[in-house]
């Protein structure tokens, strides 16, 4: 049996890389969404040789923010309601596939490293699939009043009021080093105390959220 000294240590290593892997990780993420799903700055071949950088750019900077979900938790359209939400096994194979030339050299450094940063890209990909698609299409899931939940969900909101700003979903590390973290204005707040992920301070205000969100059901209802 390993003695507790050397089982505390290699604890302390994986922890390490996953720290490591996940910063990593916020910087591919804020770079490819900033780039490659809100602008088109590769030469043409390329898009014309992976075409699924051009689809990807398509669905999401175009279809995702400009079509689809322009009220930020409801979009009655069912072609584009779930376009662009989850992520399939598939698509996050191939991000993997594609990515591999970035991730490949930590196995030279350590290959515990390396499985370590291909577990937490994994686990990062299943979080932002399903924490995307919670705060577009609210349900009643266990996580929905954290305030860590909360927090990421006012974060993509204001995404969605400046596609420039706020790139991160998950963790938004990147976003405060390249200074890209977005601020809210009065119309954002009163919004984000109708979906419910800011409280009002007086009974003023809690009756003014009501009565906008009375007002938004009826609207939606009769559309």
């Amino acid at each position: 049996m390993p003695e507790p000294s050397i089982i505390i240590t290699d604890l302390l290593a994986v922890f390490g890389w996953a720290m490591l892997s996940y910063l990593y990780i916020s910087i591919g993420e804020h770079q490819i969404h900033k780039r490659l799903m809100h602008g088109k700055p590769l030469p043409l071949w390329v898009y014309r040789t992976f075409p699924y950088v051009l689809a990807a750019f398509e669905a999401h900077g175009i279809r995702h923010h400009r079509i689809w979900y322009r009220a930020f938790d409801y979009e009655p359209d069912p072609v584009g309601r779930e376009e662009n939400l989850p992520i399939p096994m598939k698509e996050t194979v191939l991000m993997l596939v594609a990515a591999f030339p970035l991730w490949s050299p930590i196995f030279l450094v350590s290959i515990a490293g390396g499985c370590v940063f291909l577990a937490t890209a994994l686990i990062h990909n299943r979080l932002w699939s399903a924490l995307h698609r919670q705060m577009h299409i609210p349900r009643s899931v266990f996580y929905r009043d954290w305030a860590i939940f909360r927090f990421l969900a006012i974060n993509h909101f204001l995404h969605h009021q400046d596609n420039r700003r706020n790139f991160n979903v998950v963790f938004p590390f990147a976003d405060l080093l390249f200074g890209t973290l977005a601020t809210t204005t009065r119309a954002d707040i009163r919004e984000l105390m109708r979906l419910g992920y800011m409280e009002p301070r007086s009974k003023v205000a809690c009756a003014l959220v009501q009565q906008r969100r009375e007002t938004t059901a009826l609207l939606r209802g009769s559309a």
